[in-house]
């Protein structure tokens, strides 16, 4: 069984490596996405990935500290900060990580369907385009 933690670290990934993607110009001269393995690099690096980089840091400092609980606050108030979706979307998977620590599922599925309920609406405002081949 897979567990919620590499579950959420896989879908952090994910939502990282489509706004990397989302900020390159269409009329740059990169050569077109391949299919290889999706991961065949270093890890995109700017302010999304400082960001998440930082909030895992503080996380393990909190978790090490016993007040793993006092991480909510961060994750609710960088949710109150920033609308990058990877961001939020990595938000919302951690915080529902925590929210299920002592057993909370019912708030941990709330938090997840909100993410869903986003990561849908970003969806339908920016369709997904047909590949050309």
């Amino acid at each position: 069984m897979i567990s919620l933690k590499r579950i959420s670290l896989l879908a952090a990934l994910v939502a990282l490596s489509f706004a990397a993607q989302a900020q390159v110009p269409p009329s740059s001269d990169l050569p077109p996405p391949h299919d290889g393995p999706a991961h065949d690099g270093p890890p995109p690096h700017g302010p999304g990935f400082a960001a998440v980089n930082d909030l895992e840091h503080l996380q393990r400092l909190y978790d090490m500290s016993g007040r793993d609980a006092e991480m909510n606050a961060v994750y609710h108030d960088v949710l109150s900060k920033t609308h990058d979706p990877a961001l939020r979307h990595y938000v919302y998977v951690a915080l529902a990580r925590n929210q299920l620590k002592p057993a909370n599922v019912d708030q941990a599925i709330d938090t997840i369907r909100k993410s869903l309920d986003e990561d849908i609406e970003a969806l339908d405002k920016h369709p997904a385009q047909p590949v050309k081949r």
